[in-house]
């Protein structure tokens, strides 16, 4: 067995980017960080996020049936730690978010907005896997998403144009 503490150390290696997944509860908005998202499927498009089940927000997510996975902006570390720092419908303050189709709120500035209806759940460890069909997808401009490090924030950088593309080759 894999001592827990050497998980989360080899863990901090892999860069992620950096995600609020935001849901209603009840008329409010709620919301929390997340690098545990991916894609699953282009048709038809599916992403699934992983929430720990001790989150404030996962009852919102699971009760309300839908999600929105906001993509941030290298520029948004600021957002972030507004996520960190607060707690419940207090992270919107001040934040232009609206809804797309499902009610979730997106936030009006980040990268890009997934919003998603669940159609599968899976309970994995202390987290849920929650597998949304994309219903409506809003990109907010060119720009570089915000990633998470080695327990730090990051932002991407190019690269000489010199190197293969993966799967190129």
């Amino acid at each position: 067995m894999v001592d827990p503490d050497d998980f989360r150390f080899g863990m901090r290696h892999l860069a992620a980017a950096v995600n609020i997944v935001s849901s209603l509860n009840g008329d409010k908005p709620c919301g929390l960080l997340a690098t545990a998202v991916c894609s699953v499927s282009a048709e038809p498009p599916m992403l699934l996020a992983c929430i720990n089940r001790n989150a404030n927000s996962f009852a919102a997510i699971n009760d309300s049936g839908h999600f929105c996975i906001n993509v941030l902006r290298g520029g948004q570390y600021d957002l972030a730690q507004q996520f960190m720092k607060q707690n419940g419908h207090r992270r919107f303050e001040g934040l232009d978010w609206r809804t797309l189709s499902t009610g979730a709120p997106s936030i009006n500035n980040a990268l890009v907005n997934f919003d998603c209806e669940v159609v599968n759940t899976i309970e994995a460890g202390s987290h849920m896997v929650f597998i949304g069909r994309v219903v409506a997808v809003k990109c907010h401009g060119e720009g570089d998403p915000l990633l998470y490090f080695n327990g730090g924030y990051a932002a991407v950088r190019d690269l000489p144009s010199d190197i293969v593309p993966m799967g190129a080759g």
